[in-house]
C-alpha cells in the first residue's frame, strides 16, 4: 500500500490524528518515499529523525532555494511571473549562504536570549490581559478563537510596531496565506487568490517601511526599513517579505503552540495537575509543547549532489521535504514518543528546525507559551473541551482552528 500522496491532503494532514498514524506509517515502512502528483513537481518525502537533522545540519549539501514549501505548480507559474522567483517571498527560510546569513544578521540582536528576556515583563502584560479576557467570558470560550490565536498576534505586532487596531486585518491575511487549502480561512482556489493576499501584505508594509524611514520608532518595523546589507538599503522584496514572515510564522505557530498544549494538558489531566503543582516545570512544559504540536508541518531542500538516505539513491537537483512533525515522533530518539511528557528531555526535538536555518524566533515563543501557561494555571480551578476541536486544513503550518473549553477560575 503506497499512502505518500496524503501528504498532500490538506485533510489529513489537518488533523492531529490522520497525521500521526501516516506518519508512523511511513517512518516505519517508507521513511524516505518518492511522491508524484499532477498538481505538484516531484519531491522525495523524508520522515526519520536522523535523516531530518542530517540535512538540517549540512546547509552546502541541501540548499533552501529555489523550492522552499510545497506549493502546487500552478501558483509557482504565477509565483514567477509576478515576482521572478518561485517562491515568490524572499525570506530567511528562502535563502542559502551567503545572503541567508547577511540578512539574518539584520534582526539577530533583537532576537537573542538576553533582548528576548527583557521583553519578558510586556510578555508577561500580555498574557495577563488574555487570561484575564478568559476569565471574564464567564465560565466557556473559545480557547483558540477567542485566546490563544489572539495573544502570540498581540506579543508579535507590539515588537513589529503594528497598531491594535490593525491585528485583525493581519490575523485575517495570515489566515488566507496559511489556510490557502481550508475552505472557511481561503481567499479563494485560484492562483491569483493567493497572489492577492501577498499583494494586500506588500501594500500594507510598503506603507509602514516609509513611515518609519521618516518617523522612526524603539521597534522592529524601523531596524527593517533602515537596515543596511553590505552598506546599501535592503533590497523592497528581501524587506517586504522581512516583515510579511515575522508578521505571520511570528504569531501563527506560538498561537498553535498554545491552543494544541491546552488540548494537551485536559487529555492528559495527570499533566496538569503536575504542572499547577510545580510551575517551574513550565519552561520544560513548553518545550514538549512545541514538540507535541510541531506547527510547521514541513521544508523542502534541494540536493547539490548524489545523496543516498535509508538505501534510497537521490540524484543532484532532486526536492527533499522533510516532515517535522515525523521526526518528533520517532521512537529511535525519543522514549514513548506519543506520550505526552512536561519532564522530556527535548534537547533533540526539531520542531523550530537545526542548524543554520534554526528559527530565529525560537526564543520569544518558548517565552510566550511558558508566560502564558505561568499566568493561567494558578488562577484555574479546571478546564475541559465541551465540544470535538477543530483543525486548520493544511499541510505547511497548521494547528487548531477551534476548541470551545468549559471552566472555573
Amino acid at each position: 500500500m503506497n499512502r505518500n500522496l496524503d501528504l498532500l491532503d490538506p485533510m489529513i494532514m489537518g488533523n492531529e490524528t490522520s497525521m500521526y498514524s501516516l506518519f508512523d506509517y511511513l517512518r516505519d515502512s517508507d521513511p524516505v518515499t518518492y511522491v508524484e502528483h499532477p498538481d505538484y513537481e516531484p519531491f522525495w518525502a523524508l520522515t526519520r529523525h536522523q535523516d531530518i537533522k542530517f540535512i538540517s545540519q549540512n546547509n552546502d549539501r541541501f540548499l533552501n532555494n529555489p523550492r522552499t514549501v510545497l506549493v502546487q505548480q500552478e501558483f509557482e507559474k504565477a509565483l514567477l511571473e509576478q515576482f521572478g522567483t518561485r517562491n515568490g517571498l524572499e525570506t530567511l527560510i528562502h535563502m542559502d549562504a551567503p545572503k541567508h546569513r547577511k540578512l539574518r544578521g539584520v534582526t539577530r540582536e533583537w532576537f537573542k536570549p538576553g533582548p528576548i528576556g527583557n521583553l519578558s515583563g510586556d510578555v508577561q502584560a500580555i498574557a495577563k490581559e488574555s487570561v484575564d479576557k478568559m476569565e471574564g467570558l464567564g465560565g466557556e470560550c473559545d480557547f483558540v478563537k477567542e485566546i490563544s490565536l489572539l495573544y502570540p498576534l498581540r506579543v508579535i505586532m507590539s515588537i513589529i510596531g503594528v497598531a491594535p487596531e490593525e491585528e485583525a486585518m493581519m490575523l485575517k491575511l495570515t489566515q488566507e496565506l496559511f489556510g490557502a487549502a481550508d475552505p472557511s480561512q481561503s481567499r479563494g482556489t485560484e492562483a491569483g487568490d493567493g497572489l492577492g493576499v501577498l499583494m494586500d501584505f506588500f501594500t500594507y508594509f510598503t506603507a509602514l517601511v516609509e513611515d518609519r524611514k521618516s518617523n522612526p520608532r524603539d521597534d522592529l518595523a524601523t531596524v527593517l526599513a533602515t537596515a543596511l546589507v553590505d552598506g546599501e538599503p535592503m533590497e523592497q522584496l528581501d524587506q517586504i517579505s522581512y516583515f510579511i514572515i515575522a508578521a505571520t510564522a511570528g504569531h501563527d505557530t506560538t498561537s498553535a503552540t498554545v491552543g494544541g498544549g491546552m488540548k494537551a494538558l485536559m487529555e492528559h489531566p495527570e499533566q496538569l495537575r503536575k504542572l499547577k503543582e510545580h510551575p517551574e516545570l513550565c519552561n520544560s512544559a513548553a518545550r514538549e509543547m512545541i514538540r507535541w504540536t510541531a506547527p510547521v508541518r514541513h521544508m523542502m531542500r534541494t540536493t547539490t549532489q548524489e545523496e543516498v538516505f535509508q538505501g534510497q539513491s537521490i540524484k543532484a537537483g532532486e526536492s527533499l521535504c522533510l516532515w517535522y512533525p515525523a521526526a518528533n515522533r520517532d521512537a529511535e530518539v525519543f522514549s514513548n514518543p506519543d506520550v505526552f511528557d512536561i519532564e522530556r528531555d527535548n534537547r533533540n526535538q526539531l520542531a523550530f528546525g537545526y542548524g543554520g536555518h534554526m528559527c530565529l524566533g525560537q526564543h520569544l515563543a518558548m517565552l510566550e507559551v511558558e508566560l502564558f501557561f505561568r499566568e493561567l494555571l494558578p488562577r484555574i480551578q479546571h478546564i475541559e473541551m465541551i465540544e470535538n476541536p477543530d483543525w486548520v486544513q493544511a499541510i505547511f503550518v497548521g494547528g487548531l482552528k477551534s476548541m470551545p473549553v468549559r471552566y472555573r477560575f
